[in-house]
């Protein structure tokens, strides 16, 4: 894995590059470059990431055997203090590119579970950030209830110690967060809050 740094991983899965989270997390990210926190950017949705094939091979030494764009992001996975993954509700969950980059993370718990590794110390995990960003067409913000065990189980896998979501329901087409009051305010300063290691609000 990469050596342990103060950056940001910022993971855009929507297929919708302009979209709504992929606005809140630019204003994420940018609140964080303000701060003077590097910030490491990945969209996922135009990337070859493939579904996890349930084979089992990292059960031998913890390693995915699908030689992939996934390889770009593991070791991030590990070595940023702060993971922000972005992600809209398709079907009333997550988009497929962001589960199927959860999926992959199949190889992390392998490593901690069935060969007894720790991939992250200890006292790195304990200072680790993370945040979900979510938007739903749907008036309805109880649609983000079907994503929280998801998101749970990945900054849990990737060990991240503390995390929040920064969700909107009612948000459809492409810049309509634009209008949403507060929202891009919101984005902006979890951003910011990495320069001091907590979270806001």
């Amino acid at each position: 894995m990469a050596p342990e740094k103060d950056y940001l991983l910022a993971l855009y899965t929507s297929p919708r590059k302009k979209g709504n989270t992929a606005i809140l997390l630019d204003e994420l990210a940018a609140g964080t470059a303000e701060s003077g926190v590097e910030v490491v950017q990945f969209h996922t949705a135009s990337m070859d990431i493939r579904p996890c094939r349930e084979c089992n091979s990292c059960y031998k030494d913890g390693k995915c055997v699908q030689q992939d764009d996934m390889q770009l992001i593991y070791p991030h996975l590990a070595a940023a203090r702060a993971v922000a993954i972005a992600a809209p509700i398709f079907s009333m969950n997550i988009c497929a590119q962001a589960k199927a980059l959860i999926d992959r993370c199949q190889c992390l718990w392998s490593a901690r579970y069935v060969l007894k590794k720790k991939p992250v110390d200890p006292a790195f995990e304990a200072v680790r950030l993370g945040f979900f960003i979510s938007c739903c067409g749907r008036e309805a913000p109880a649609t983000f209830e079907c994503t929280m065990p998801t998101m749970a189980y990945f900054f849990y896998i990737i060990q991240v110690a503390s995390w929040q979501s920064l969700t909107f329901a009612g948000v459809d087409e492409a810049g309509a967060i634009l209008k949403v009051p507060g929202a891009l305010e919101a984005a902006l300063d979890l951003g910011k809050s990495l320069v001091n290691g907590s979270q806001a609000g």
